[in-house]
């Protein structure tokens, strides 16, 4: 079956290698360091709880929040005073599920390049490749849903976005670099690279994912994954080229990619170093 944009983009976990800085040498050459983030938290109770799972239980470090997410207070309530997270902020402009839709924070007629007829934002990001959205209706929501997060409890550190939505519009990119140093943000962007070694291990995700993390030259990676149960809410996500029992399946293994016994020992007899955003290495 042909995959999705969103599938290619989004599915399972993203994996990128970035060479190690010449301005920062604490980290000494022969090191292996992960950058390790989840996404969507804040979207449902039941991803909520296997993101802290995997902080509290794995290697997680970095956690990316939803602010126009239906469980926001849920998920400030089991981890927004931790303060070995790391919190970003998961900008959304965009609802690609079938069954679970969501609005942007402001209201309508002030981002009216954002929503569909009913009010909501629209599915992808290529849809906007024929209407191209406005730049500064773009920033102005994200200045909305990071307050949100701010006033809910999170201290919030980095931005990135749901769905990389940067790619269909010329210039917004810079604009996002520029928003997020004025709002005192790191921006994802220059943290991001080349993906892990391809392997063709024997086994499941966590088996391949080990074999990369020994495959791996020293430097500097980054792995983005969207941790999840297979269980009825999350099969309760989907779309039609992305059913929920797809992703119920993915977002079970993208958890156990952090959490599994295998991936925490590799980690361990690997003398990985785990970091957050704020202790990287910015590419360039």
């Amino acid at each position: 079956m042909k995959r999705s944009i969103h599938q290619r983009n989004n599915a399972r976990f993203c994996q990128r290698i970035i060479p190690n800085s010449e301005a920062k040498i604490f980290m000494a050459v022969s090191t292996i360091s992960l950058i390790t983030r989840v996404d969507d938290y804040g979207n449902c109770e039941s991803h909520n709880l296997a993101i802290a799972e995997s902080v509290r239980h794995g290697i997680v470090r970095n956690v990316s929040v939803m602010a126009t997410g239906p469980a926001l207070e849920h998920a400030a309530a089991l981890l927004a005073g931790d303060q070995s997270i790391c919190f970003g902020l998961h900008a959304t402009m965009n609802a690609e599920w079938d069954t679970f839709r969501w609005k942007p924070l402001l209201a309508a007629e002030e981002v009216p390049t954002l929503v569909d007829e009913n009010g909501y934002f629209k599915q992808h990001p290529g849809l906007w490749l024929a209407a191209q959205p406005d730049i500064g209706q773009i920033l102005n929501e994200m200045k909305e849903q990071l307050d949100k997060l701010r006033a809910t409890g999170f201290l919030i550190s980095y931005a990135d976005t749901h769905m990389v939505f940067e790619w269909a519009v010329p210039g917004l990119d810079a604009a996002i670099d520029e928003w997020c140093a004025k709002e005192g943000l790191l921006s994802y962007r220059p943290y991001s690279g080349s993906r892990l070694p391809q392997t063709e291990a024997a086994g499941d995700p966590v088996d391949r994912f080990v074999d990369a993390l020994k495959q791996a030259q020293p430097g500097q990676y980054l792995i983005v994954g969207h941790p999840g149960y297979d269980d009825e809410e999350t099969r309760g996500w989907g779309n039609r080229d992305y059913p929920g029992e797809k992703v119920a399946q993915d977002r079970h293994w993208e958890r156990l990619m952090f959490t599994d016994s295998r991936a925490l020992e590799a980690v361990r007899s690997g003398g990985v170093k785990l970091l957050r955003y704020d202790e990287a290495n910015a590419e360039g």
